[in-house]
């Protein structure tokens, strides 16, 4: 087998032994946890800095979504198609160094404009982590392992999302807000040690370009593909119901329920680490599995765990007692968490070697565009819309108006099923 070079050049092919994989798989899904981690906390702790600040639900809908998602969005392919051309691990490592050093600068914060220009600064720097870990990790195993490989990365996800209540809520509760930002940023800016010193640069898995091939033909290819476009829209929505569940999930619990910070996000945030967790790995094997049969599967399984979360999301919004949302947040976890592993693979299967770090940052652009662009703040204009009508339910269908979205992923995830045999290249 030969391979591409950095700089396109065949080279062969050097394979890191199972504990070194192992070892790179680590740190990449703990740079990924901490990515998700740090941009969670604002949700956590937003109620005691709601208060502190004086802020409305609706600034509070910006902060959370759009003011990071936009700058986000518009930095992720700049980032990746350098990272498709040079040293994926010191772009990596630079990323989260910087990201890390802005989530301690939000705890300086004093305003709403403060606390925006530490957000929106520091989602530049967070677009660079996911297109350089999953070509790294493309790189690190072989295509018949990728399943399982990016299901173990993908657990990053529900990983970060659970930490940021079970550590940054507790912390926030012993030692304020302020405080939680401050140690949590330092972490990040550690593992960017870890990621600079640790990781190997990988040679780039791709057969030699034939003469006169465009270097980015692969990468317009794929943009064409039907399979592709629908992954990109089920993601986005799929994303903008689950980041304004998250926004808004412990602010729900704290108003409804008079939970503080820290214990809504320590209790639930484990419930659904533990869900999601367990997901997310299932998803990475019965991915792989029913891919040898059908790879159709990889965008039928994420279609049908979508449209089962529907009816617990509605039973949650509308719960009476905080004993329901203890069943029902899982459970949506879990269902959620069942398509991540299911739709990176069936990114990187479409995806030509020397564009797969672009097609993650669009999938990671889109998703964080419309994820935290719509969805947060969707909640928080129907929730401050119909607080005349409905007085302190307005939340509640804030929260139930994410069940339109949420549906529309489910619907993109099957149509993507439908030229998936043609699409896969691998």
């Amino acid at each position: 087998m030969t391979v591409i070079g950095a700089q396109g050049a065949a080279a062969p092919a050097q394979e890191l032994s199972p504990g070194r994989v192992n070892f790179c798989l680590f740190v990449l899904t703990a740079a990924w946890s901490l990515n998700l981690l740090d941009r969670q906390l604002l949700a956590i702790v937003a109620e005691p800095i709601r208060l502190e600040l004086g802020l409305s639900d609706t600034q509070l809908g910006l902060l959370t979504g759009p003011l990071f998602a936009v700058l986000y969005s518009a930095a992720a392919l700049p980032i990746a198609w350098m990272a498709d051309r040079w040293h994926r691990v010191r772009i990596l490592a630079a990323c989260a160094l910087v990201w890390g050093a802005l989530t301690g600068a939000a705890g300086f914060a004093a305003s709403f404009t403060q606390l925006a220009v530490a957000r929106m600064t520091m989602s530049v720097a967070e677009a660079g982590c996911n297109p350089c870990a999953q070509a790294l990790i493309s790189d690190y195993v072989t295509p018949e392992k990728r399943g399982r490989a990016l299901g173990v990365y993908a657990m990053g996800v529900p990983l970060g999302l659970a930490a940021a209540g079970f550590i940054g809520g507790p912390l926030a509760d012993a030692y304020g807000w302020r405080n939680a930002f401050f140690i949590l940023g330092g972490v990040s800016m550690a593992v960017a040690l870890l990621v600079l010193f640790g990781l190997p640069e990988p040679v780039r898995r791709a057969t030699p370009r034939a003469p006169g091939v465009a270097e980015d033909a692969g990468f317009r290819a794929l943009l064409k593909k039907p399979a592709f476009r629908h992954l990109m829209l089920a993601g986005a929505w799929g994303s903008a119901a689950s980041y304004g569940g998250l926004a808004w999930g412990i602010v729900f619990v704290v108003r409804y329920f008079e939970w503080t910070p820290g214990q809504a996000g320590a209790v639930f945030a484990t419930l659904g680490a533990v869900a999601a967790l367990i997901a997310t790995w299932l998803g990475g094997y019965l991915g792989d599995r029913f891919a040898k049969t059908d790879t159709r599967w990889l965008a039928w399984m994420p279609a049908i765990a979508l449209a089962a979360v529907l009816p617990f999301g509605a039973i949650g919004a509308f719960a009476p007692v905080v004993l329901l949302l203890l069943f029902t947040s899982p459970t949506e976890a879990f269902l959620r968490s069942l398509t991540l592993a299911p739709g990176y693979a069936l990114l990187q299967r479409m995806t030509p070697a020397d564009a797969r770090a672009r097609a993650a940052a669009m999938q990671s652009a889109t998703a964080t565009l419309v994820g935290l662009g719509v969805g947060p703040l969707l909640v928080g204009v129907v929730s401050e819309g119909l607080a005349p009508l409905v007085g302190a339910d307005s939340l509640r269908w804030g929260l139930a108006a994410l069940l339109i979205p949420q549906a529309l992923a489910a619907v993109h995830f099957w149509r993507a099923a439908r030229t998936l045999r043609t699409d896969i290249i691998e």
